[in-house]
């Protein structure tokens, strides 16, 4: 049949064909490359709507203590409060109790890091076994579920009766913050894994601990970074109620101590400290979650 086309008609379809198939690549780069331009848009408009939010705060704040239908003196405005950070706020304190802005900061920190990595790790630990073991769960887990509607603040004169008043107590009480509720989280997400998936790992021969590793491990992953984001707020609350209810030292000690000396700028400079440092730690964490489950962020 071919022997009857003219030869010009084939060139022309084979040019065609060429065409069309360079076509598929060069469209595939091109939606490849407008998929970052549209994330990078939307974390510029996320970012904007964030700025404008707090500068619609800020000038309500400052309408309404210009107006004073807020008391200047108990909520001083942003344009008192934002120069008083800026200059850095006065070291507050007599003796051994006396602290610093930026040592507030290390110390509730570093409170809540310690913390906050063990109480996961354990949790983790403990879930794993709990799901592992069948006794563990008739035994432990009850305990463990028992454990975790128990406030923060009830653990306080617990732990400084056990590890005295700093640190060691802080690090305790952001411990038990997490490790119950997180435990409970740990084990509802191993069992959530698909049976599916277990059986087709048993079919292959796959071993417990590569079982575990390589199928139930990141099949629970995602549930998993949610729920450990979501304790880094409990913690992160727990430890300020601490430095607040007997721990002296940290973020929240520098807001009672301001209370105390009814300086409010260094009040509100504390609480606005503890808001930002956890807005920025808790977009720290999405962003490892969105780089170790990157096949989730695929899209």
């Amino acid at each position: 049949m071919t022997g009857n086309r003219p030869e010009s008609e084939i060139v022309e379809n084979a040019v065609a064909e060429n065409v069309s198939t360079s076509a598929v690549p060069q469209a595939r780069s091109s939606r490849s490359i407008s998929v970052k331009p549209s994330r990078m848009r939307l974390a510029w408009s996320e970012a904007g709507w964030l700025l404008f939010a707090w500068l619609l705060i800020a000038a309500l704040w400052e309408l309404g203590a210009y107006t004073e239908v807020l008391n200047p003196r108990i909520l001083p405005p942003p344009s008192e409060t934002i120069p008083y950070l800026l200059q850095g706020p006065a070291p507050a304190g007599i003796g051994a109790q006396r602290t610093t802005f930026l040592g507030a900061i290390f110390d509730t920190l570093s409170r809540v890091a310690i913390g906050y990595l063990l109480g996961i790790f354990a949790a983790l630990l403990v879930g794993a076994l709990i799901v592992r073991y069948k006794p563990l769960r008739r035994v432990c887990f009850p305990i463990v579920q028992t454990l975790a509607p128990v406030s923060p603040v009830a653990w306080i004169p617990f732990a400084i009766a056990l590890v005295g008043i700093g640190s060691p107590a802080a690090v305790f009480v952001v411990f038990m913050a997490i490790f119950g509720s997180m435990t409970v989280s740990a084990v509802a997400a191993f069992d959530s894994v698909p049976e599916e998936m277990l059986k087709v790992g048993r079919s292959l021969g796959t071993s417990s601990t590569h079982m575990w590793t390589r199928v139930i491990i990141p099949a629970a992953a995602p549930d998993l970074m949610v729920m450990a984001r979501m304790s880094f707020f409990a913690a992160w609350m727990a430890v300020l109620a601490g430095e607040m209810a007997g721990i002296n030292s940290g973020l929240g000690y520098l807001i009672i101590l301001g209370q105390q000396m009814y300086n409010m700028k260094l009040v509100m400079v504390g609480i606005i400290t503890i808001g930002v440092l956890g807005f920025v730690i808790d977009r720290l964490l999405l962003l490892i979650q969105r780089r170790l489950l990157w096949w989730e962020y695929r899209r």
